[in-house]
This record gives structure tokens, C-alpha cells and sequence, in this order.
């Protein structure tokens, strides 16, 4: 299903085009579970905490503000950082993050 899908099919609903089916409203745990199961599906996990963690996205880099800073680097580096990522398991981002507190640190020192 497509977003679009999705998109079409609450807008039906909202327009009372799509109604329960008589008799199948569930209520208390039966629709606790039904919606944890939802949840799971929705965010492909298997887990209600693995969904949880989908769902709160990525944490915070810092407890500070963060500003996103746009730099131009040689297609040729760039390409090098982006296979140092793959090999490391990490981001572009989180190299020149990296590189740039080992700069601010010795600047310091």
C-alpha cells in the first residue's frame, strides 16, 4: 500500500464512504492488542518497544540546539568519506562530526 493509498482511504472514511462492518467493533484488551499488532505491522517490528523506537525516530544528537551547516567538499574526498561510512558502519555526518571535535579539541589544548 502507498502512502496515497493511505491518504485515499482516511479521506473515505472521513467522508463515512468506509464504516465498520456491524458486530466486529472490539473493545478492551481484544482492542489493545489489535492495535499493538497494528502498530507492529505499520512499522514492520515485532516487538511493541522495537515499534516504540520506530516511531520516536532518531534521538537527539545532543541536549544542545543543533544548526545544520551546508560546506562544499570535492566530489573525490566525498566519495572517500562515504566509503570510510560504509566500512565503519557510521554517516558522512557523523565522520565530519567527528572530525571536527578532534579539530576544536586540539585547538583547545
Amino acid at each position: 500500500m502507498t502512502e496515497n493509498d493511505h491518504a485515499d482511504i482516511a479521506q473515505r472514511v472521513e467522508n463515512g464512504d468506509i464504516r465498520p462492518v456491524a458486530g466486529t467493533r472490539t473493545r478492551g484488551e481484544a482492542a489493545k492488542e489489535a492495535a499493538r499488532q497494528f502498530v507492529m505491522d505499520a512499522t514492520r517490528t515485532s516487538t511493541p518497544e522495537e515499534a516504540w523506537e520506530v516511531l520516536r525516530g532518531r534521538p537527539r544528537l545532543s541536549p544542545e540546539p543543533n544548526e545544520t551547516v551546508r560546506v562544499r567538499i570535492p566530489v573525490p574526498l566525498l566519495n572517500r568519506a562515504r566509503a570510510i561510512a560504509i566500512q565503519q558502519q557510521t554517516t558522512v555526518s557523523q565522520i565530519i562530526r567527528d572530525s571536527l571535535i578532534r579539530t576544536v579539541r586540539e585547538a583547545a589544548a
